[in-house]
């Protein structure tokens, strides 16, 4: 009798799909919490999560308006909107003097797994610092990403979270 030693093709949509996975603190040297890292799980059925350094021609090309503000979505991969509560509700939050809120722009690095089975799995922490405009210590994010075939994935919510400020 011979086994297969082969393990079974997971096989996922080829939109991304994510969720919240975890949060923790890393306390600064005053005591408080000085980062956050969120973690977020993915499956994505033909792998292509992730930019490469050369990934900048359109449509993964940087463009910026005057303020230096991105104005081409597919530049970052990984989008986190930041919320406060306030009066029990999670409002965004708006820097001073401008009309931008608080969000958050990664560029996740090329997934892409080796071989001819594409599909993977995973999970990406991204670390987020402390806000200098933040006022209020409870705190929400949500969060989606882009595939490189520009196939955005469902949009999450973390449950509200506490610093300690």
């Amino acid at each position: 009798m011979i086994l297969n030693g082969c393990k079974e093709k997971e096989i996922y949509p080829v939109i991304p799909s994510i969720e919240y996975k975890s949060a923790y603190f890393i306390l600064g040297q005053n005591g408080k919490d000085s980062v956050l890292v969120l973690g977020i799980s993915f499956k994505d059925g033909d792998g292509d999560i992730g930019l490469t350094q050369e990934d900048t021609f359109p449509p993964f090309n940087p463009v910026t308006d005057s303020n230096g503000k991105s104005l081409n979505p597919y530049y970052y991969n990984l989008y986190i909107s930041y919320f406060e509560m306030n009066n029990g509700v999670f409002q965004n939050v708006v820097k001073p003097f401008t009309h931008d809120t608080i969000g958050y722009e990664f560029r996740i690095q090329n997934l892409t797994p080796d071989g001819r089975h594409k599909a993977i799995r995973g999970e990406i922490d991204v670390t987020i610092e402390a806000s200098l405009f933040a006022g209020n210590d409870t705190t929400m994010y949500s969060f989606y990403i882009y595939d490189r075939a520009l196939h955005k994935s469902n949009e999450v919510a973390s449950p509200p979270i506490i610093w300690k400020n």
